[in-house]
């Protein structure tokens, strides 16, 4: 006969003090340590709009950008041709004018425009570079430039 008055308990013992994350895919417990001294600015940044994880961020507000890729490109200039090698992007904060010039650019020619500004390029260069560059490499240009356009180290140096 079935006892209809007993119940089965569980208790769990949750110490809310603790701050531990949990990583369920290794099955591991890491402690979270926080700073209560120091307020994290980064946070109220999209994550859209911070800067690639192999950007360098220059005294100068620049940002080096090493290339993924590799892209090699033959160029003429005062009739001779050069082979050039692009693995990194230099990349300038832009001004008023950039965004005059990378504004009245056509809708397809808009990104490679945004690169020749902000790497001063040679517009034909930029274009080319633009076509050859791999995809992660063009979306990484575009984090840099959300970034400037952001919530980016600003600097007041005439440049």
């Amino acid at each position: 006969m079935e006892n209809k008055n007993s119940k089965t308990t569980s208790e769990i013992d949750i110490n809310l003090d603790d701050e531990i994350i949990v990583d369920e895919d290794t099955k591991t417990v890491t402690p979270l340590t926080i700073d209560t001294d120091v307020v994290d600015e980064d946070l109220d940044i999209d994550p859209k709009d911070r800067l690639p994880s192999r950007a360098i961020l220059n005294a100068d507000g620049s940002v080096t950008l090493p290339l993924k890729y590799s892209v090699p490109m033959k160029t003429k200039k005062n009739g001779k041709i050069k082979t050039r090698l692009f693995s990194t992007l230099n990349l300038h904060r832009l001004n008023g004018v950039d965004r005059r010039v990378i504004g009245s650019a056509s809708d397809e020619m808009m990104s490679a425009t945004a690169l020749a500004r902000m790497a001063r390029l040679n517009q034909a260069v930029a274009n080319r570079l633009d076509e050859l560059m791999d995809i992660s490499d063009t979306n990484a240009v575009g984090q840099v430039l959300a970034n400037f356009t952001s919530t980016g180290l600003k600097t007041t140096k005439a440049g």
